[in-house]
């Protein structure tokens, strides 16, 4: 009787040690993976500025929490862990990766935008002075009138480049700049293609 008792006090040992044994879910793998795609998101705008590597962070950690689950769903004494910690272990790495990303692309959109923007600014200075040589005459005056307010216009526009600047929209505002410059070069082309065809003509003149 003793004995059996001794072997039932031994198996209830042995179960509890099993027990408690059994392996729990990585709670603060999982803590420390999201706080880092958290982290991403709203120090570094990394869901903006590093779309793929954000989204590839979440996945990581969409499928390590697939993995908790799936263990969750097998009995206690065969729940295993680790491949799960492993998991939320990349996905802490992809999310820091997105960071970093996000932190080198956005400066490099704020560099082309201000790049953009000199580029511009270069580009209507050199119509200004395109126009300053135009001849003005009868027949040109409307057009230089006309030019010189599309140019005082691209001014203006230079303003709203820096606005956006500095509202942190550098896609948008290098795509404006760009477009300004375009403008711009295509005024100083018109205007220097008028002052060759006045100095051949007045030429000609001469030359009869």
């Amino acid at each position: 009787m003793r004995t059996n008792k001794l072997l039932l006090a031994s198996g209830l040992l042995v179960l509890a040690v099993v027990f408690a044994g059994c392996a729990k879910a990585p709670e603060q793998e999982m803590k420390d993976a999201q706080a880092a795609l958290d982290d991403s998101r709203n120090t570094a705008q990394a869901d903006k500025w590093a779309s793929a590597e954000y989204q590839a962070a979440k996945t990581s950690i969409d499928n390590a929490n697939a993995e908790v689950e799936a263990q969750n769903q097998r009995f206690a004494m065969m729940r295993n862990y680790d491949k799960a910690k492993e998991m939320f272990a990349q996905a802490k790495a992809d999310a820091d990766k997105a960071k970093q990303a996000a932190v080198a692309n956005k400066e490099a959109a704020k560099n082309e935008a201000n790049q953009k923007l000199q580029e511009a600014t270069t580009a209507i200075q050199s119509a200004r002075d395109a126009l300053s040589k135009a001849p003005v005459t009868k027949d040109t005056r409307a057009d230089i009138q006309l030019f010189t307010s599309d140019l005082d216009g691209l001014d203006q526009s230079l303003g709203e480049v820096r606005n956006m600047i500095s509202s942190e929209d550098y896609k948008g505002a290098s795509s404006k700049a760009a477009a300004i410059t375009q403008q711009a070069n295509d005024i100083a082309t018109k205007l220097t293609e008028a002052a060759e065809k006045a100095a051949a003509k007045k030429g000609a003149r001469k030359g009869k």
